[in-house]
């Protein structure tokens, strides 16, 4: 029923619901990292609140324009096509993106130099959503319908938010540096339980 529901809701109201779907969710991976990252702490919602404001106001609206131009520009599911759309995203969206989502968080929080974490952050980031995001528009591209692509980015970008929003509050946007942090979270848990 629910999902009936939903299915009409998105063909129905698309920009709408994709739009609410990816927000909700991207902001849902920065609660996620901050319960993870927080543990025994409160998270601070007021993070969560602007990564939403990021999310709905910018990523979401981008994706849902994006992802339609892109199949407007290169249409179908052939393999040229669907490589072409996922290279394009590459070299064109996602540099918007992660450029949108560091300048967004540093004009919500405040700083006085708002380029200051594109600056230091955007190249590890771009270099670790490479090693993420073909693989996601690929599935994207050949097996999601249009009307759902923007959801379905949202989805997988619940993992992107954790990781980037890990970035812009700890992180230097690498990898790396994410699994670092889930190793020493691990070596102090197994600290943690050996002396109980």
């Amino acid at each position: 029923m629910a999902g009936a529901l939903l299915r009409g809701g998105v063909r129905r109201f698309p920009w709408l619901c994709n739009v609410l779907l990816y927000g909700g969710l991207f902001a849902a991976g920065d609660a996620a990292q901050q319960l993870w990252r927080r543990r025994g702490q409160s998270p601070d919602w007021a993070q969560t609140r602007r990564v939403a404001l990021v999310a709905l106001a910018f990523h979401g609206n981008f994706s849902y324009v994006w992802l339609r131009a892109l199949e407007r520009a290169l249409p179908g599911r052939r393999p040229a096509a669907i490589l072409g759309k996922v290279l394009c995203d590459q070299l064109l969206g996602a540099p918007v993106a992660v450029l949108a989502f560091y300048t967004g968080m540093s004009i919500l929080q405040k700083k006085e130099d708002i380029f200051s974490d594109c600056r230091k952050k955007f190249w590890n980031t771009y270099k670790t959503g490479l090693m993420y995001w073909p693989f996601v528009q690929l599935s994207n591209f050949i097996f999601v319908p249009v009307y759902l692509r923007t959801a379905y980015t949202g989805l997988c970008g619940f993992l992107w938010a954790a990781f980037i929003c890990f970035s812009q509050q700890s992180g230097d946007g690498t990898a790396k540096s994410a699994l670092m942090w889930l190793k020493r979270e691990e070596l102090n848990a197994d600290e943690d339980s050996s002396e109980k």
